[in-house]
């Protein structure tokens, strides 16, 4: 039988894993975790219709523009982003991700993302669903406890 502390133990080393394949990947790449963030970000977007902007990316972030600016320079001077012309806006950019599919940088970006979808591929759409809601009750009730603990750290942070 599995118990609560079962649980919690997978939930652990699922945060270890991650936090292990971050600090390899934003070494690997020489980048840094807003870096990674934000290039994550364009990359999940490819396809949709919705530009991004360095306002979108500054609001995702909860940052300056002037720090939006200096993290896309350097992300442009690094080769890992482009700034295009905004359809119809000229006076605006935006913001796109410039790494090949096959690319081992888009690989390491991705680790959680295909490692999370590989394994809830071999479950059923009901099975999906729990789990979704647990984790969802997890973060939710993580930064429940944090906004209690630290009612500042929870104010200065955008939701």
């Amino acid at each position: 039988m599995t118990t609560e502390d079962d649980v919690v133990k997978a939930v652990s080393d699922l945060s270890e894993s991650g936090a292990a394949s971050e600090r390899i990947a934003l070494h690997s790449l020489g980048i840094g975790p807003n870096d990674a963030r934000v290039l994550r970000f364009l990359l999940a977007r490819e396809d949709d219709a919705e530009p991004v902007t360095p306002r979108v990316l500054s609001e995702m972030l909860g940052i300056s523009s002037a720090a939006t600016t200096a993290l896309i320079d350097r992300l442009a001077d690094a080769g890992w982003v482009e700034r295009v012309p905004f359809p119809g806006d000229r006076r605006s950019v935006v913001v796109r991700a410039t790494i090949d599919d096959a690319s081992p940088a888009r690989l390491l970006l991705s680790v959680r993302h295909s490692s999370v979808a590989e394994a809830a591929s071999r479950l059923g759409a009901a099975e999906r669903r729990v789990v979704a809601e647990f984790l969802d009750g997890v973060a939710r009730a993580e930064k429940e406890h944090i906004a209690r603990l630290n009612p500042q750290t929870a104010e200065s942070r955008p939701a």
